[in-house]
């Protein structure tokens, strides 16, 4: 997914930061699921968030809500509505840059501890062979 930020906009200068770099890196897998919003108000969730599931009901992941387990990664943005359900795309396989990974609760963490298990642990474990790799970007030009 890329993006452009303007750092810098005036009557005879433009600048921009533009950012290229991907969340799903190779051999992926996918899978759709169901999210319900059972909040009381509208969320948006970015791609790259963690999915929780609780038996059969999915949710952005949050390390607080009792037997959830994260089953995967976001593979779009999307807003959901006040009790409204939406289904979503998301990665349970395959190559994932671990710099994009984010939690719609953000006190969690991948290193964040569970039932004596590392967020991290859970979400490798609880997929089909998710790999959360780091990746350098090496555009800037002290890099040459």
């Amino acid at each position: 997914m890329s993006s452009v930020t303007t750092n810098l906009q005036t009557g005879n200068q433009l600048v921009n930061t533009y950012d290229f770099s991907k969340i799903f890196l190779f051999d992926n897998k996918y899978r759709k699921v169901n999210i319900a919003n059972a909040t009381g108000s509208s969320f948006v969730l970015v791609a790259g968030t963690v999915i929780g599931c609780v038996g059969i009901t999915h949710a952005p992941y949050d390390a607080d809500t009792a037997n959830q387990l994260p089953v995967g990664i976001l593979a779009e943005d999307i807003t959901i509505l006040t009790g409204t359900n939406a289904d979503v795309t998301i990665c349970n396989g395959g190559k994932v840059a671990e710099e994009k990974v984010v939690f719609f609760d953000t006190d969690d963490t991948l290193a964040g501890i569970v039932s004596n298990r590392s967020i991290r642990d859970m979400l490798i474990s609880n997929t089909l062979g998710l790999e959360l790799v780091t990746t350098d970007e090496l555009t800037a030009q002290d890099n040459i």
